[in-house]
């Protein structure tokens, strides 16, 4: 009677569903040792049958849980102000021309909401530009990272990012060169692009034409997402121009403004 307890004890605990529990094994202890331990090695044997299958049950069931993941983390979307996007890689284009001094405020809530919802599943570039003073059509340009890299957006570099942001905000001056800011955007392995700007190009004048290099430059690789910055309700050339720009590359245009 004893070997019948123990041995069932043994093959319990492999079966996860009552309706899966078999019927004890059954020892006939009037039958020779060696029958016995026949019949106890025949029971093991099957146990060790279901621990497998259960195993294999276990190790498809992590997988498919896996695939499960990995598939929700691609199809992640954030919202960025408002904007709703599947990209986890950007540049974000921050206007330094002079007349964003009058919005120092509303820059560094807007680069706030962009860095903020980010985390460790995002990468991303900070660029500040604006004219050089001695040429106002060339852009110079205040990265964050290093040219062409990108920083992934863990805890500290987004305290880093918004650090970046506030000392961005001090130098505002010169020129707006957007045409050639957004062509070097286009330089980085990113998916999306932010651009934020309170006024019109300076490089080049007509916004259309921009558009039109910019879209055929870009050729869809990337979204473009245009933000104007202030008084842009005074502004219908500008906002003509950003909308324009971000619908002809699968982005939104956005206005943030006190």
């Amino acid at each position: 009677m004893g070997a019948f307890i123990l041995l069932s004890l043994i093959l319990f605990q492999y079966y996860l569903k009552k309706e899966e529990v078999p019927e004890p094994v059954k020892i006939d202890l009037t039958a020779s040792t060696e029958d016995q331990i026949k019949q106890m090695q025949q029971a093991l044997d099957a146990a060790q049958a279901k621990i497998q299958q259960l195993k294999s049950a276990a190790a498809e069931a992590q997988s498919k849980a896996d695939d499960l993941s990995a598939e929700s983390t691609r199809n992640r979307q954030l919202a960025f102000l408002g904007i709703v996007s599947k990209a986890k890689t950007f540049v974000i284009l921050v206007d330094m021309s002079g007349s964003m001094k009058d919005y120092d405020h509303l820059v560094r809530k807007t680069l706030g909401e962009l860095i903020d919802p980010m985390d460790d599943d995002y990468r991303c570039q900070i660029i500040g530009f604006q004219g050089d003073r001695r040429d106002q059509i060339q852009p110079s340009l205040t990265p964050w990272q290093p040219a062409g890299q990108l920083a992934i957006m863990n805890d500290s570099n987004r305290a880093a990012a918004r650090e970046f942001g506030d000392s961005l905000i001090g130098h505002f001056d010169s020129g707006t060169p957007t045409y050639l800011a957004l062509v070097t955007a286009l330089g980085y392995p990113a998916e999306a692009i932010f651009l934020l700007t309170d006024g019109e190009p300076s490089d080049i004048e007509d916004g259309s034409e921009i558009v039109a290099r910019i879209t055929r430059e870009n050729a869809g690789r990337k979204k473009i997402y245009a933000i104007a910055v202030g008084d842009y309700g005074k502004l219908p050339e500008l906002v003509a121009f950003l909308d324009e720009l971000s619908r002809q590359n699968g982005g939104k245009f956005l206005g943030v403004s006190d």
